[in-house]
This record gives structure tokens, sequence and C-alpha cells, in this order.
């Protein structure tokens, strides 16, 4: 329905009154009702598919509200001072930057696509405006690069200065430390409240209570059926917050070189992975620096590291997406790039999730489906599965619990939800190597605890071997052998973990 104006409540500065929303056919949040009032902020929680992304999409007029109603204070705010930044603003702009590839290429014109630079620019601040940004954001070292060659971690901090250019005065943030390293996130969680205090208000979507900003003044609960709690924050029980204010995991990156290594005990057999003196460069920045690593049978690799520290090159390389991978000595499987295998040959060993991998998936299929194109490492279902696999990949969607997922549309899921289609699709076929790519992110409590469960069981119990990402101490599976650590510098170590670790 339009969004109606009142001329009562001037302390109110968004209604939603008795709305029903319409999202990929489907009714959802029936005779929800929700005011925002002039200095609140509001933190949205709720598990995947509960409708926290579809609500706040309706206070931007993104989801159409087919019943009830939308008001906007006409005193206080305009339906263009209300931005949202979401996942979906990351698939968006990637898939618009793929429909410009045709008509690059029938120009002839040679460019990889749109550069962090031009999107910058694109949003007509001033000179003095992007410049501040680009300083405030430590955004220079990635000016020229194409956006999607960008590393979760940096198309995050680059959208949120991006964001931050139309100058809000209501921001929507879904997830917004998904992909943050903690010190970024601290940054983050301080610039927040710094521009909450000059009078930006925001509202936060998260999973994490310790991403709960001291700010918050008001939470809205979320569960299956719709609302189940809105109202002050005061009272409600918050976890330690270890995200924000402490240094674990990536903080602690060591920025040696191969001189600094600790040794490891030598291994018999052909490693699956090694790469000797492996170095990547773009525009004249060293990502990996004359890297030498080897993975054995029977190891499990954590690989950890700051935002832009090459984490993401490094598993393209493996995952042979990355063209860089010709120009090195890099051996997969016992076999060295570009001797003549096929990308297909080397994905048919490999298991992969990754955010960048999620935003390329958008077909309308059923989730099922989706998990079905594991076995072929196709992105859509175009062979016809055996009974066999068929048999496997119902196996894993019931240990991961999505079968409800499995027949509803994968276009039409919740980002958190076709992550968990995706993982499943990453395990159905028992790959020899699994690359997990902060797989928790954008999870609920119960399914990154189902996740982490299944790495804990395949990292013990299978001959699968793992290498894992992730910004959060609490997810390092307890089953990583290794820890392979890299820095911005380029630089990189080698360690065995203990237990404990």
């Amino acid at each position: 329905m339009a969004t109606s104006t009142d001329s009562t409540s001037s302390g109110d500065l968004i209604r939603l009154e008795q709305i029903t929303l319409r999202v990929g056919g489907r009714w959802i949040l029936p005779d929800t009702s929700w005011t925002i009032a002039q200095g609140q902020n509001w933190v949205i929680q709720g598990p995947n598919g509960s409708g926290k992304t579809s609500l706040t999409a309706a206070l931007t007029g993104e989801v159409p509200v087919v019943a009830g109603r939308r008001w906007l204070n006409p005193d206080a705010i305009r339906p263009r001072d209300i931005v949202r930044l979401s996942f979906e603003t990351h698939r968006r702009l990637i898939a618009r930057d793929e429909a410009l590839d045709e008509a690059r290429g029938f120009a002839g014109i040679d460019e990889q696509g749109l550069s962090v630079r031009f999107l910058l620019d694109a949003t007509e601040a001033s000179p003095e405006a992007v410049a501040a940004c680009t300083d405030r954001w430590d955004l220079f070292p990635l000016l020229d690069q194409p956006i999607r060659s960008l590393s979760t971690g940096e198309m995050r901090r680059f959208l949120i200065a991006r964001t931050l250019l139309f100058n809000p005065r209501l921001l929507i943030l879904d997830e917004p430390f998904d992909g943050l390293d903690a010190s970024m996130r601290r940054y983050l969680a301080d610039r927040i409240t710094a521009l909450v205090r000059e009078g930006l208000q925001i509202i936060l979507v998260t999973h994490r209570d310790e991403e709960m900003l001291p700010i918050m003044t008001h939470s809205l609960e979320l569960g299956e059926g719709g609302v189940i709690r809105q109202g002050p924050l005061r009272g409600k029980p918050r976890r330690k917050n270890r995200t924000l204010k402490s240094d674990h995991g990536d903080e602690n990156v060591g920025t040696g070189t191969s001189a600094d290594i600790t040794p490891v005990s030598v291994k018999n057999g052909t490693p699956l992975i090694r790469m000797v003196n492996a170095s990547v460069s773009f525009e004249g920045r060293r990502i990996l620096n004359n890297l030498n690593w080897n993975v054995y049978h029977g190891e499990n690799w954590l690989v950890a590291g700051p935002n832009g520290a090459g984490k993401s090159t490094l598993l393209r390389l493996i995952s042979a997406d990355h063209l860089q991978a010709y120009a090195n000595d890099i051996f997969l499987f016992g076999r060295q790039r570009g001797t003549g295998e096929s990308i297909w040959e080397i994905k048919q060993r490999i298991g992969m999730v990754s955010s960048e991998f999620q935003v390329r998936y958008r077909k309308s299929i059923s989730g099922f489906d989706v998990v079905l194109s594991g076995f072929f490492d196709s992105v859509g279902l175009f062979r016809l599965a055996s009974q066999a696999q068929r048999e496997q990949a119902r196996a894993w969607v019931a240990r991961l619990q999505i079968e409800r997922l499995a027949e509803k549309p994968f276009d039409r899921m919740s980002s958190g939800q076709q992550r968990m289609v995706l993982i499943a699709r990453a395990v159905v076929k028992d790959p020899a190597l699994l690359i997990l790519d902060e797989p928790c992110q954008g999870l609920d409590v119960r399914n990154r605890e189902r996740v982490l469960a299944m790495v804990a069981h395949i990292g013990t119990a299978t001959p699968t071997n793992l290498i894992f990402t992730t910004h959060h101490a609490d997810e390092r599976p307890p089953c990583m052998t290794h820890e392979l650590q890299l820095s911005k510098e380029g630089s990189w170590a080698i360690r065995r973990l203990s237990e404990r670790d």
C-alpha cells in the first residue's frame, strides 16, 4: 500500500500499522504493528527465515505492504532518508556488474568491472567527502580494484562506507559485522556510536547478542509466526561483549616470514596442496608473498588473518578460481596447476562454501536441487541425479535439519537459509578437501551449532580434509590441527595447534 501521512504522534518517526507483507508469492508477518519513535535505536533478532530482512525492507518500501499501512512522519523523514544495507545489497551490486559484462564485450571495452573508486564517485558526494570516507575506512588500497575481486570483509567495509555517503537519517544495518575482523568490528561499533550521538538513528539486525551496542534502546524479536516481543531493551540479558571489545581470533595474526615458521613434522605421501614460493600481486600490491605451504592427508587447517590479508585470494587459488594460480608453482592432489588438468577435474574433489559463492548462486530452483548440484559442481542443476546421489543428499539435509528448505525455492530463502543449503551442497559428495570460508555468517545460534557439530564430525570421523576460516574465536572447530596465519603485508607463519587451541 502507498505510504500515508498523519498529523498526530509527531514524536513518531515511522509506523507500520497492522501490516502484512508479500515476499516471493508468500504472505508473511500478518497483522504486524511497529512504531519507531524519534531517538530510538532498535535491534531486531530472530531465527533464520523469521522475516527480519523483509520487515526492514518494508520500512524502505523495497517490500510492498499489501495490508495495513506504512506511515512516515513528513516533518521528520523522507523516504530517501532511510537507507538499508544487507547481504542483498552485495548480491544486487555484483549482479549489476555481471549484467554489464556482455555490454563491455560487445563494445570491445577491456575492463574488469565496476571499481571501488567509480562506485564511491557515483554517490555524487563531494570530492572532500569521498576523500574523507576513503581515509576513514582504509579504502585507498582498494580504490582501483574491481568489486568482484574484493574479499567478503573488504566488500562489507566498502559498502558500509559508501552507504554513509548518502547521509541517511535512519540507517538499517542487516548483519553489518559479518565478514569483518575484530579490529574492524570494533571500529564500526565506535563509528556507529559516534554517528548516533550526532543524530543518526539505526536499526540493527543481528544474530549475536555481543553485537548489541550500548546505544541500542529497543528490541524487536521475531519468531516463525511473527513478532514475539518488542519494547525497551532494559532488562534484556546480554552476553559478555567479546566480539567488539576483545582481541580474540585474527588480532593475533603473526607478521613473520618463512623464517619464523614453527617446525611441523614431515608427512609421508603426496600432499593434497603444495605451494612453492607462491606470490600474488594486484595493482602493485603484494597480497601473498613467497608462500610455502603443504597440506597433507589427515590435516585440518585454520587460515587466519585480518581483512585484506589474502585469505580469499588463497582459497581461490586452491579452488581453481584465480588466474594467478597458473603463474605459480601450485600442486593440487599431486598434479601441478597448468599441466593440462581442467578446472572441473579440480572441483570434483573440492567442496566449498563462501559468501562470494553465495552471491553468485542466483537460481530459482528448490533447495534440494541446489544440494544435488554439488555432485556436479554447477550453479543450477542441469543433470539427472542418480538414486544413490538423491539418497545421500537427503541424508545430509536430515543431518543439518533443513528438511523444510528442501522444496522451497532457493531465491525465496533468507540469506541464512541459503547458507545452510549451500553448506549441504558443499559436503554432499564427500569431497577430499572441504573449504569453509566463514561458513557461519548469517546463521542463528542453532544453525551455527549444527554446522560446527557437522564440521567436528567431518574433521575427526571422515577422510575429508578441512580448510576453515573465521573471524570469531568461538567458531574455531577443535578438530583443526594446523594454522596458517596471513598478514596484510603479505607475510605468513605456520603453527601446529594443540587441543586447547
